[in-house]
């Protein structure tokens, strides 16, 4: 039997990954896999059960949410074990998993899991920090992170809702002056940013831009600029779930790096803490994950 490594956040949305590690063993091992499990914390360095896998030529699962798939991406780029891997979602949003077509149905996705059908997608990186799918700043983009974990088990995205909403009356403009590839420079005060590399961000499936591709060495920038009232936030926010970027209060542009300058700026990576910095410069690494998806699901199909 070929040995298989499977990497599982138990505490991840609804709690669910212990319940089903039987019916993953069991599925495994008809499929004939010996499963190695292990269990993971947020500050796991997962160095030692890369190489070890790739040493033993072990397939890779992991299951989980998007921190999952953060704390994985960065263990493969920064030890350069950029292996494909199999990722069975069980988070709150699972806004990666959604991008790049892996079955939201568990069967299906334990398949796609172990599946010889892989894409490759880019990674990027903030002020040495790597990050998978989105780093974003300024308003709801802290509440991934703030939210407990027991709240998004029980509410799932309504938690979400309901901790943003808590915090509407203490979002802050930031006036920043922002570089795109080196070259375009915009300037302006804003309520929220986000480079991003994805096809949904927050459940939101159209705030990234209808022509966005996750392999093109090109991420997405999105910038909303300040509002005088809450109608026109709501109406600006409609704009970007609908796909349209022609609002003078929205911003939208795509390139391969992006430097922030201006204020203090606390981010958000893949949906955790992302540091807070006074420069901040997100960009394109190069590397990219490679991910088992089974049959294509996805909209770029």
């Amino acid at each position: 039997m070929r040995k298989l490594t499977l990497i599982l956040n138990p505490h991840a949305g609804k709690g669910l990954s212990g319940e089903r590690l039987l019916e993953e063993v069991r599925f495994f091992t008809e499929k004939g896999f010996l499963p190695e499990i292990y269990f993971t914390r947020k500050d796991d360095d997962l160095r030692e059960i890369l190489e070890t896998a790739r040493n033993e030529d072990s397939h890779i699962v992991c299951m989980g949410g998007d921190g999952m798939i953060n704390l994985l991406a960065n263990a493969m780029i920064k030890n350069d074990l950029l292996m494909p891997f199999g990722y069975i979602p069980e988070g709150t949003t699972n806004d990666f998993a959604k991008s790049i077509g892996i079955p939201h149905d568990f069967k299906r996705a334990l398949s796609a899991s172990v599946s010889d059908e892989i894409i490759e997608t880019d990674t990027g990186i903030l002020n040495g920090r790597n990050f998978v799918y989105v780093a974003g700043f300024g308003l709801f983009t802290d509440v991934s992170y703030k939210t407990p974990q027991k709240a998004k088990n029980a509410f799932g995205y309504l938690a979400y809702v309901l901790e943003g909403a808590k915090s509407m009356a203490e979002f802050k403009l930031y006036r920043l002056r922002i570089t795109v590839d080196s070259s375009e420079v915009i300037e302006g005060e804003f309520i929220l940013g986000m480079v991003t590399n994805s096809m949904s961000v927050a459940g939101m499936k159209s705030v990234a831009g209808k022509d966005t591709r996750l392999d093109d060495g090109r991420f997405e920038m999105l910038l909303l600029r300040k509002v005088s009232n809450i109608g026109e936030l709501s109406t600006l926010l409609n704009s970007v779930m609908a796909g349209n970027t022609n609002s003078p209060l929205i911003v939208y542009r795509q390139g391969k790096s992006f430097l922030f300058e201006g204020e203090e700026l606390s981010w958000t990576l893949d949906g955790e803490y992302g540091g807070s910095y006074l420069e901040s410069l997100a960009k394109v690494t190069g590397k990219k994950l490679k991910l088992r998806i089974g049959e294509r699901q996805s909209e770029q199909a």
